[in-house]
């Protein structure tokens, strides 16, 4: 099952559901359904989505990205998926990769995070408050658990197995943006065994190219204001985890050996580098 949460995004949809659907014609070996979850949309996501043969399950308001993340996992877990899917409906996240991301399935991964900021990922227009908000959730991220290959843990493109789904069914809380970083926090310190975690490369795309034409909206530095508060959201949210965490099983002592395992890693002088 494919996951796309969507809030008003019925433009962006005409665009992205039929190339979903076309790519999923070249994947024989998986029967897979797409899940609309339309977030209180007031616009034509619904007509959308229906017109492009998905299923749709509406939430009776507008409830936040993790909700509807949340609630297509229980969907998922319900119908006896074998793995799922989550995929943004903006168009950012390109479907063709689909492939490539569940043949590692094979490989033995259970979660598998395309990558926006992985080495081999091309960049597009990547504003600084993007770059600049990802460094602040992969540090933090880095420092309270010790995926520190992790990348990008802001990314919605995420594919999972049935046991990392039936966990993060039962452990997950947050409404918002904050879901995928809820996610690998409690998948580090509550899921037993730790489930095995890698990531692809993926296109960091913030405007349209030539030659990777995927977005119906392009960023606009007008709303940076605004964009720039989800440092604070997600700080909060990484706490409330942590909090949450705490009230389950005892987290200080590995905690603290991973932050001074994390200032060892980043004050580590670099060779021919001054320290004063």
């Amino acid at each position: 099952m494919i996951i796309v949460p969507a809030c008003n995004e019925g433009a962006s949809l005409q665009k992205f559901l039929p190339r979903l659907h076309e790519s999923l014609t070249k994947i024989s070996e998986f029967n897979i359904s797409v899940v609309v979850i339309n977030d209180g949309s007031d616009d034509n996501t619904v007509q959308v989505a229906e017109e492009c043969g998905c299923r749709v399950v509406t939430n009776k308001r507008n409830r936040g990205n993790g909700y509807s993340i949340r609630r297509g996992l229980q969907l998922a877990l319900e119908e006896q998926c074998t793995f799922v899917v989550t995929m943004d409906a903006d168009g950012q996240h390109d479907e063709k990769l689909l492939p490539t991301i569940l043949a590692q399935f094979g490989e033995g991964a259970e979660v598998i995070i395309a990558s926006r900021y992985h080495l081999e990922s091309q960049r597009i227009g990547v504003p600084d408050d993007r770059d600049m908000l990802n460094i602040m959730a992969r540090s933090i991220i880095h420092a309270l658990t010790g995926w520190w290959q992790l990348t990008d843990p802001l990314c919605g493109f995420w594919v999972i197995n049935r046991r990392v789904l039936q966990f993060l069914t039962q452990e997950l809380k947050q409404d918002r943006y904050g879901v995928f970083l809820e996610s690998i926090i409690k998948l580090w310190y509550l899921c037993d065994p730790r489930p095995k975690l890698i990531e692809v490369p993926h296109p960091a795309i913030y405007r349209n190219h030539d030659e990777l034409r995927l977005l119906t909206r392009e960023y606009s530095p007008a709303n940076r204001l605004e964009r720039t508060k989800r440092f604070d959201d997600h700080a909060n949210q990484m706490l409330e985890v942590l909090d949450d965490v705490r009230s389950v099983v005892e987290i200080d002592a590995e905690l603290e050996h991973l932050k001074a395992e994390w200032r060892k890693h980043e004050t580590r002088p670099q060779k021919g580098a001054e320290v004063e």
